[in-house]
Formats: C-alpha cells, structure tokens, sequence
C-alpha cells in the first residue's frame, strides 16, 4: 500500500476528525459517512479603507471518500451543516481535497 495513503488514513482516524453526511449538489445523500477534517481559518477582508477578520470554515476529504466534491455540495457534522463554496482544491499526490464551505440552516 501507498506511504502517503497510509499515513492519510491514519490522519483520518485520530482526534480532530468526524464521520459527516455527504450531500451531493441535486442528488441523493452518500450512503455511507465520509471522514473530514474540519479547519478554521482567519481571514481578512478589505472593506473600504480597513480590513475586516472573518472566520472562514474549510473541511479536508480523502479523494477515496469523495472522488469529486463540487461547489454547492453539502457536508452534515454534528455543529450543522455546511455547503461547499467555490473550487475544491488538492493536494500534490491527488489524495486530499481541500474545500471551502460556509455554515448554513437547511
């Protein structure tokens, strides 16, 4: 087996990840839970002549779970959930999606 899915796996399995619900965009919801990693990242906005800190959520998947999440896709956890905005992004090997999402009250 790969080193790198290996190692992704177990990073997967630990502490800071959840099983979530997968909606997919006009479709039916996945039938099994896919594992994320959820981040919080600090951004900051310009608005007029200042800057404005906004918290911006950002969710990683295994390319194993989800072959290709799309913009407008939903991700269900336990604090709500969240739809998928904008383009998801991977890693350099092809295993790991990055996606940003914005909380939202279904």
């Amino acid at each position: 087996m790969d080193p790198f899915a290996m190692a992704l796996d177990a990073q997967y399995l630990a502490p800071g990840s959840m099983a979530a619900a997968y909606h997919p965009h006009g479709g039916d919801p996945l039938p099994d839970p896919v594992r994320v990693i959820r981040s919080q990242e600090d951004q900051e906005i310009g608005f007029g002549q200042s800057d404005v800190v906004a918290r911006a959520d950002t969710f990683l998947i295994r390319r194993s779970d989800r072959a290709e999440p799309m913009d407008g896709d939903v991700i269900v956890i336990a604090e709500g959930s969240f739809r998928l905005v904008g383009e998801p992004r991977t890693d350099v090997e092809g295993l790991e999606w990055t996606c940003p999402a914005e909380q939202f009250e279904p």
